[in-house]
């Protein structure tokens, strides 16, 4: 489904270029459940901005279905970003709307509030839907952020430390949502410098300077 071959990413800081990602060779399958682990800077965050269609590369090819995304059109550039949800670690919800207005937020252009209560339900939400990001717990807040991804139907989610913030009770809680997830199909990516929750996915990705080291 997505392949990275000889990836580089390069960003300007102070006029010079600071190498983000260098030479990276990545093979995500369909329905893969997996960590990408390393210290903070190693590159993992870039990488996941490059597979949501955020950054563009530098060199190499990034192959979503096959296809080079440097060939996409917009409309191809727009429907790959569109076909990936990426959960953050600090959540990005919108604190003046409620949790029911904060996922149909995601999707008010595709008709599917049918769908919100079947999100709801699966992750345990029904009982906040009407609250207010502020009296949520962390763990709320994350189900929250999951369930925006699920109510767009994304085949690829992507979570960037998404237990950071997190106590180890709701960091449990969050990992089994994306184990049964993934047993549903969706394909799981998660950023953590967190060993134990990287054990938890079924492959471990890992990162030093910019390079896969594994």
């Amino acid at each position: 489904m997505i392949r990275l071959d000889k990836v580089v990413k390069k960003y300007k800081v102070d006029d010079k270029d600071l190498l983000a990602l260098n030479y990276i060779d990545l093979t995500l399958e369909e329905s893969c459940f997996v960590a990408i682990v390393g210290v903070s800077g190693c590159g993992k965050s870039t990488l996941l901005n490059v597979i949501a269609g955020y950054d563009d590369i530098d060199y190499g090819h990034y192959y979503f279905n096959n296809k080079s995304v440097k060939k996409f059109s917009k409309e191809e550039k727009l429907n790959l970003i569109k076909s990936i949800g990426v959960v953050f670690q600090d959540f990005n919800l919108l604190d003046y709307l409620t949790v029911k207005e904060n996922i149909l937020l995601a999707s008010r252009y595709m008709n599917s509030r049918k769908d919100l209560l079947k999100v709801a339900n699966k992750l345990d939400i029904l009982d906040i839907l009407n609250k207010y990001p502020s009296q949520l717990s962390g763990g709320q807040k994350q189900r929250v952020a999951i369930a925006r991804c699920l109510i767009t139907n994304k085949k690829i989610i992507l979570a960037d430390e998404p237990t950071g913030s997190l106590d180890v009770e709701n960091s449990m809680k969050i990992m089994e949502i994306f184990k049964k997830l993934n047993a549903e199909g969706i394909s799981i990516v998660i950023v953590t410098h967190d060993e134990d929750i990287a054990s938890r996915c079924k492959k471990i990705i890992r990162m030093e300077n910019g390079r896969v080291v594994n």
